[in-house]
C-alpha cells in the first residue's frame, strides 16, 4: 500500500469552477491537469497540482464539505484492510466510480480522507 499523491479539496459551485481552476493554475504555476465530470454525483472535478476543485449545486458541496483531503493510492483494497485495522472509522465502502475506486475513512484524529485508486490504463495489445 503507497500513497502515490495527496491533494486539498476546494468546493465552489459551479458558476465559479472556471474561475477557480484558472486561480490555482497561476497561484501553483502548473496547468489543469485533468477535467471530469462524475455522473453519480454530478459533480465537477478538476485537479491542478496538489488540489482537487470540486464544484456542483449548494446540497451536493454541502455533502462534499465533511472530506477534507484525497489520497491517490496504489491498492484500494490494501488501504481499506489497513485502516480498519488500524483504528479509521470507514464513513463509505469500496465502491466503483468514475475513472476508478474510492471510499472514505475517518482517521482516529477525526481527518476525513477519500481514498482513491484510478483505473489501470488498458495497454494496446
Amino acid at each position: 500500500m503507497r500513497i502515490l499523491q495527496q491533494a486539498i479539496r476546494i468546493y465552489t459551485e459551479r458558476n465559479q469552477w472556471e474561475t477557480a481552476i484558472q486561480f490555482y493554475q497561476v497561484l501553483l504555476g502548473v496547468q489543469c491537469e485533468r477535467r471530469v465530470h462524475i455522473a453519480e454525483t454530478n459533480v465537477e472535478a478538476a485537479k491542478v497540482g496538489g488540489v482537487l476543485i470540486l464544484a456542483a449545486d449548494q446540497k451536493m458541496l454541502d455533502e462534499l464539505r465533511l472530506v477534507n483531503a484525497v489520497y491517490y493510492v496504489d491498492s484500494l483494497d490494501e488501504s481499506f484492510s489497513w485502516l480498519k485495522t488500524n483504528g479509521a472509522k470507514i464513513l463509505h465502502e469500496p465502491q466503483t466510480v468514475t475513472g476508478g475506486r474510492n471510499f472514505t475513512a475517518r482517521h482516529p484524529d477525526g481527518l476525513v480522507v477519500e481514498y482513491f485508486e484510478p483505473a489501470k490504463k488498458k495497454e494496446n495489445a
